[in-house]
């Protein structure tokens, strides 16, 4: 298996893994329907600061988008940044993220904008995350 291995990764600069030969990461599932109020991912605070997540979302033949998402989270409160989003039409989801004390839910929810309804009810999702480890314990 550790020869395997070293076909693909290499290491890189500064403690880095380096891919070899253009390699690359592919994404399939699995995925949940996004339908009001569906929980994407939960962490737990003491363990994670923040998350940067890439999620894709695929409705139909016609109707896809991608999001890059950063959450940060306290035991008080949670922020939720998207900074990059692309779809071949209209968005298909909304993205929040709430706290109870202990952990944080990362929702997802169907795409209403100004209307109050949901077209997209049911996109299928799939996401990768990268997790940040909390450097400093919680004193509350």
């Amino acid at each position: 298996m550790l020869n395997n291995f070293n076909r693909f990764f290499r290491e890189g600069i500064k403690n880095t893994l380096l891919l070899k030969n253009n390699f690359s990461f592919a994404h399939k599932g699995p995925w949940i329907a996004a339908y009001p109020g569906t929980v994407l991912d939960r962490f737990h605070v003491g363990d994670f600061a923040s998350v940067e997540y890439t999620i894709s979302a695929d409705y139909d033949s016609f109707n896809k988008e991608i999001l890059k998402v950063l959450v940060t989270a306290t035991v008080n409160d949670a922020s939720v940044a998207v900074y990059a989003r692309n779809s071949t039409g209209d968005p298909l989801i909304d993205i929040e993220a709430t706290v109870n004390g202990s952990y944080v839910d990362v929702i997802i929810n169907p795409y209403t904008g100004e209307e109050d309804s949901t077209p997209f009810a049911g996109s299928k999702v799939i996401y990768t995350a990268q997790y940040f480890h909390t450097q400093t314990a919680s004193t509350a």
